[in-house]
Parts: structure tokens; C-alpha cells; sequence
């Protein structure tokens, strides 16, 4: 746990800049996020959404006889490097 807070703390004081070339996007839900809404009022936070299995395989729908499904994988920050 010591290893993980350390590291969220160095990865949270970099740049925007830095912070964002792993943010979150429309196909893969994990990444850095900073524009939260609740109740329509943006939060003051910051969030490095991830994934415990790495890759993992989610249904594409919710339709039980479609068992197509698309691959999830955390984005990979440059630092720290033990991230």
C-alpha cells in the first residue's frame, strides 16, 4: 500500500501536461481524469482510474446472446516508472 501512495503522490504532482497523456478516453475508461461532474458542478479532483486484472475483457453489449466483447488495458505512465 506504502508503494502505491507514493507513487500516486509522484504521479500526481506532475504537469497537466504530463498527467494527460494518460487520461481516459471514449474507448478505454481507464486513464487520468480531471473533470469530474457531480450535479452538474465540476470536481475540484483528480483520479488515475485502472483496472486490479490487467487486461480485462468486458461484454461490448448487454445483450446475453452476443458474446462479442472488447479488451480494457490500463494506460502505462512513463513516471514513475514502478507505477
Amino acid at each position: 500500500r506504502q508503494r502505491l501512495e507514493e507513487a500516486s503522490r509522484l504521479f500526481f504532482a506532475q504537469s497537466l501536461e504530463e498527467k494527460k497523456k494518460v487520461a481516459r478516453d471514449e474507448i478505454n475508461p481507464t486513464g487520468y481524469y480531471d473533470t469530474e461532474h457531480t450535479k452538474n458542478v465540476r470536481d475540484w479532483k483528480e483520479v488515475l482510474d485502472f483496472l486490479v486484472k490487467d487486461p480485462t475483457l468486458v461484454p461490448l453489449n448487454s445483450d446475453e446472446n452476443d458474446d462479442r466483447v472488447i479488451q480494457w488495458s490500463n494506460p502505462s505512465p512513463q513516471y514513475p516508472s514502478h507505477f
